[in-house]
């Protein structure tokens, strides 16, 4: 697990916590109420959401919403699927830019086809390719789509002809091969399904739920895939529901966490080969969790509460899901009531929420970047345990790093904010010139495999 030494004694004094956490915006939805099934973040200016009637029930849409200026304005328009557009539902929607993106649908009546959409006009129009098939009738059941870039891209379906459908593309989605089957991708028995939109993606890892609690793997962006049985051995009821259905995050490719609906969860630090319960504390959520890019063993939950159970919201843990911290009222007045989240880092991120009207609700921006990095580096509970040494300090200039498998260093302000990041090529030594830096105390962040530590440092 990873270590940040806690500096409480020169953060006392910093009142960064006046400022919400979430801010609501309008995804100016023509139906209300309408949710957010899906959340694509591009880069800092663009993001892509798959949207949903927000009622129980309710008659099926299918459109999107997105973002080109960071969340401060949103445009929307119907996704039009062709003929049969009204007898399938999307699943999620993958941004690969402002322009380029692809969804994944698949079909309610058993004599339709479902399969992978793409737009290249930001949305304007929509395409389905000609592979991935998905063509077998009945059993061919997309779940989702995810492209790490415009050209890297995996589709992955229900079981058909024996064993789970995935394609993957590596030119854009030009041409498409099915994964070929191994043992892995047979279903144990033949209600085994896959989950809709129920993935996560850290680096060339993706992670997804199968209905009987099987996590299935992929090491090399779903070239290769293995099998592994989570603790929710109870499937498939607790997959049944689409609202509730158990979640999952990785801060790196080995350590995650699982969120279940009923309040339990559970840690891997091999990449969710093996999971074992974490004896949590404080206010945990039961619907979606996320890892929040950039900050280690930080994550931020989303749902309602155990005790106030109608009450919905957010909380956020910074030692690896052990303490939770309810966001609400912490001072945020702005509830985040969707089902959906997704963080870019630890500066932004959006969750869902239910438009009100065409220029009121839907969505919530991050805002707390700041206030998550104070928290993490006041934390007394962190111990130090890099054997670091850090000279001169204070220093005019130069400023020498030793250590033991140190990765990288990061120089940041008092408010943990990254000014300069310089990775070590010795794995034991690194330098870095602070001549040019103004005056005053600053935060090294020291890296290895396996732990973080944090140290003051002072500039003459």
């Amino acid at each position: 697990m990873k270590k940040i030494i806690g500096l409480l004694c020169f953060f006392t004094s910093i009142t960064v916590w006046s400022q919400d956490f979430w801010t609501e915006f309008s995804t100016a939805q023509p139906y209300t109420p309408t949710g957010v099934k899906s959340i694509s973040i591009v880069n800092n200016a663009t993001t892509w959401c798959n949207m949903a009637c927000g009622n129980i029930g309710c008659t099926p849409i299918r459109r999107y919403a997105k973002t080109t200026n960071g969340g401060n304005s949103w445009t929307t328009q119907e996704i039009d699927l062709g003929p049969n557009s009204n007898q399938l539902i999307i699943a999620n929607i993958s941004g690969v830019s402002d322009l380029v993106a692809y969804a994944a649908a698949y079909p309610t009546n058993a004599n339709v086809l479902g399969g992978i959409w793409q737009t290249t006009d930001g949305g304007n129009t929509w395409q389905k390719l000609t592979a991935p098939a998905f063509s077998t009738p009945i059993y061919s059941y997309p779940n989702f789509v995810h492209f790490w870039d415009a050209n890297d891209g995996v589709a992955l379906g229900n079981p058909a002809d024996g064993y789970f459908e995935i394609y993957t593309t590596s030119d854009g989605g030009n041409n498409w091969s099915r994964v070929p089957m191994t043992n892995a991708l047979v279903p144990v028995m033949d209600d085994e399904y896959g989950n809709e939109n129920n993935f996560r993606v850290k680096g060339n890892s993706i992670w997804t739920f199968t209905t009987y609690g099987r996590i299935l793997r992929s090491r090399d962006r779903g070239v290769n895939w293995e099998v592994f049985q989570s603790p929710l051995v109870d499937s498939p009821c607790c997959f049944c529901d689409y609202n509730n259905k158990p979640d999952l995050a990785f801060t790196d490719e080995n350590h995650g966490l699982i969120q279940s609906t009923d309040f339990q969860l559970f840690s891997t630090e091999n990449g969710g080969e093996t999971w074992e319960i974490v004896n949590w504390s404080g206010i945990l959520r039961d619907y979606n969790i996320t890892d929040v890019p950039g900050l280690p063993n930080t994550y931020i939950s989303i749902g309602s509460d155990i005790e106030a159970n109608i009450e919905r919201g957010s909380s956020y843990s910074i030692d690896g899901g052990q303490t939770w911290i309810s966001i609400n009222n912490n001072p945020d007045l702005n509830y985040v009531d969707g089902g959906s989240i997704a963080m870019l880092d630890e500066d932004l991120g959006f969750a869902g929420g239910f438009s009100n009207s065409p220029t009121e609700g839907g969505i919530f921006r991050w805002g707390g970047g700041a206030m998550l990095r104070t928290a993490i580096l006041a934390n007394p509970a962190f111990a130090q345990e890099l054997q670091v040494q850090i000279s001169p300090n204070p220093t005019s200039g130069l400023l020498n790093i030793t250590g033991q498998n140190i990765n990288k260093v990061e120089i940041r302000d008092l408010l943990g904010k990254i000014i300069t990041t310089t990775m070590s090529s010795s794995g034991h030594e690194c330098s870095v010139d602070l001549s040019s830096y103004a005056p005053g105390v600053y935060l090294v962040q020291v890296s290895s495999d396996q732990e973080t530590s944090v140290y003051k440092v002072v500039k003459k």
